[in-house]
């Protein structure tokens, strides 16, 4: 469990580097750290905002990844997803450099298509460190 929330700290913390590099596990556990506090905040947003924003509504709303799986969201996952859009392509990038590659691979979960780029990032981001 201590993994866990050293990963957490540490990907919070180096939000903004983009140069070093990030182990296998404690890419997985930011990223699981991600996801939980993504489920915390849309559970929340369910049942407290009546409001919902469609994202094929807002510009560029089409390139909007999760707006392809659920584009209807409240008020707190519009604002959650832009304040952890860095923490976790720093995240990333440091991941891509651990295994050799380039920090811009990261643009594949946006571009040029999003979800289909993720079929090759996610293997990648799965492979062992290099030494």
């Amino acid at each position: 469990m201590s993994m866990f929330f050293n990963a957490v700290k540490l990907g919070i913390k180096q939000t903004f580097d983009f140069k070093g590099t990030a182990s296998r596990a404690e890419f997985w556990f930011f990223m699981l750290f991600f996801m939980l506090m993504y489920g915390v905040v849309a559970i929340i947003d369910e049942a407290t905002a009546a409001t919902t924003i469609s994202l094929l509504d807002l510009p560029l709303g089409n390139f909007i990844p999760m707006g392809m799986v659920d584009p209807e969201v409240g008020l707190l996952v519009l604002l959650y997803r832009p304040i952890m859009a860095i923490p976790t392509t720093s995240a990333t990038v440091r991941r891509l450099h651990d295994i050799g590659r380039s920090g811009w691979w990261a643009a594949l979960w946006v571009f040029p298509v999003p979800v289909l780029g993720w079929l090759y990032l996610i293997p990648l981001l799965c492979k062992p460190s290099q030494p």
